[in-house]
């Protein structure tokens, strides 16, 4: 279970991470918004890119979004982790809880890989042909979000056994 408490811990410093690095951006958001210059943070993000400043809003929050459901896809992993913790393999949080981290994980990275792209392609004008790094990272997301889906329908299934052979005991 050392493996279990290791992704237990991962997944609270990452999750710590991604909260801060979220209030920071809606801390630099905010600041823009009200016309305060940041120059001490080095970010330069160019809205004359966008076509129109609210364009670059609206991406923001859109990504925002996606991010928010990325942290409850990690918070629920991280719920269902404490049931592995316990040896609990049979519990239908941890089930669930899975399937659904797995199908947040899939959605927020295909949402935010489309994001990216139509942002590129419109706004940017630069169109990003092969596999990038970021690209890359997407493909894994979908590839860990598609495994715990998997590893939930295989613990299902061997609760559903579990079930008929207790019953035939």
């Amino acid at each position: 279970m050392n493996s279990a408490k290791t992704l237990y811990a991962i997944l609270n410093v990452i999750i710590i991470l991604i909260l801060i690095s979220i209030g920071l951006g809606i801390f630099y958001f905010a600041m823009i918004l009200f016309g305060v210059k940041q120059d001490f943070i080095g970010i330069e993000e160019d809205a004359l890119i966008y076509k129109t400043e609210a364009m670059l809003y609206r991406f923001t929050f859109l990504k925002l979004g996606v991010y928010v459901a990325f942290v409850v896809a990690l918070w629920r992993l991280r719920k269902a982790t404490k049931w592995l913790l316990k040896n609990d393999f049979y519990n239908t949080e941890l089930i669930s809880g899975m399937f659904n981290s797995g199908k947040l994980m899939v959605f927020s990275s295909i949402a935010l890989w489309f994001i990216d792209e139509i942002g590129n392609m419109f706004y940017k004008r630069q169109v990003i042909l092969g596999l990038s790094e970021k690209t890359l990272v997407y493909l894994l997301i979908i590839a860990m979000g598609l495994f715990l889906m998997l590893m939930s329908t295989v613990l299902r299934d061997t609760k559903a056994i579990k079930e008929e052979n207790d019953l035939t005991i």
